[in-house]
């Protein structure tokens, strides 16, 4: 039987109501890809509402939701590309897990138990993910009752009560200082940004390698909060000879480059005088000249296990939390000089 080229007119009502066209109805209800998952969701609770999806369609009850909020560092460019390679991720292993997700990009310092109700009651979730955000105890008190969870990735629950994904911080920055050291630098200085639990750990590990070498010092200088006074100075001293250092770790690829940003502008080449080395390996690393030598942060594999975290949580909300870390390579560039044996 021939049929009809007619649109169907429950479709045409969801289509009205949603705002839509006819088609996109028709692809959100299929699966097809090219729609976002929140207008996805959108169009199938719909649907449901209608009672469209009782007729041999997939219900939309069976389409579980995950919700994400992601750190406003998102909006600063400073580490923009890396949560925007975790999002990716995110979306593509939770589409690959017969997930729908939604992102909110949020201001975690206002971020609190009164949020996530109301988000939920307007969007309701199986699960909420965390990119990036460090919970306050407001907030993990309120996904602590045994009827909600979440996951935290690019996180660490120090209390070990939430599942969590990251970077293996610790030894990804002590083998960066290690990487110095053995190219015979002994004078190093660290470069800091904002502080949480995952640079705390990288601060950790760069002088854990600096513990293993007596004769290291090292100076650290903080560029938080997107001002580049203090790190402007140290420069400035290095030029005048008032300061020794001749290696650098930076706690990310951005510090990386306002680093060697002030270094060419004072004269200092890179690596001839100075040493660098960053975190992250972000895709303006591959741009900067010469190229950087940084850590490489495997943003798919975090988002692919934080997808795993989910399942796991929801098949057994009992479970122990897991705490993952993946590991980090040594993206090797052109900013390391061996200045001595060692």
């Amino acid at each position: 039987m021939k049929k009809s080229g007619k649109p169907d007119a429950n479709q045409i009502a969801i289509a009205k109501a949603a705002g839509v066209s006819v088609s996109t109805v028709s692809r959100a209800l299929s699966d097809a890809r090219g729609i976002s998952d929140e207008r996805r969701m959108q169009i199938r609770k719909l649907a449901q509402d209608a009672g469209y999806l009782g007729r041999g369609r997939q219900p939309a009850a069976q389409m579980r939701h995950l919700r994400a909020y992601v750190t406003g560092s998102l909006a600063t460019g400073g580490l923009a590309p890396f949560y925007e390679a975790v999002i990716a991720g995110l979306k593509s292993s939770a589409r690959d897990g017969g997930f729908t997700l939604s992102i909110r990009m949020v201001d975690e310092t206002s971020l609190g138990p009164e949020r996530m109700l109301r988000d939920q009651e307007n969007e309701e979730a199986n699960m909420t993910i965390f990119v990036g955000i460090d919970l306050s105890e407001n907030l993990a008190s309120h996904f602590l009752d045994g009827t909600r969870h979440a996951v935290l990735v690019n996180g660490y629950d120090p209390a070990m009560r939430f599942d969590c994904v990251a970077p293996n911080n610790f030894f990804g920055a002590e083998l960066a200082g290690r990487t110095l050291l053995n190219a015979g630098h002994r004078n190093l200085l660290y470069i800091h940004d904002h502080t949480r639990w995952t640079t705390t750990q990288r601060r950790r590990g760069f002088y854990s390698a600096l513990e293993a070498c007596p004769d290291a010092v090292s100076t650290a200088i903080s560029v938080a909060g997107g001002t580049d006074a203090e790190l402007l100075a140290e420069v400035e001293k290095r030029a005048r000879g008032e300061a020794g250092w001749t290696s650098v770790f930076c706690a990310n690829d951005m510090g990386a480059f306002r680093l060697m940003n002030a270094l060419g502008a004072a004269g200092i080449p890179v690596p001839e005088k100075i040493s660098v080395i960053g975190f992250d390996d972000l895709p303006y690393a591959a741009l900067m000249h010469p190229r950087l030598t940084t850590m490489r942060v495997d943003c798919a594999e975090m988002a692919r296990q934080a997808i795993g975290l989910v399942q796991r949580r929801l098949a057994d909300p009992s479970a122990t939390p897991l705490q993952i870390e993946c590991g980090v390579n040594l993206q090797r560039g052109e900013t390391v000089a061996q200045i001595a044996q060692t």
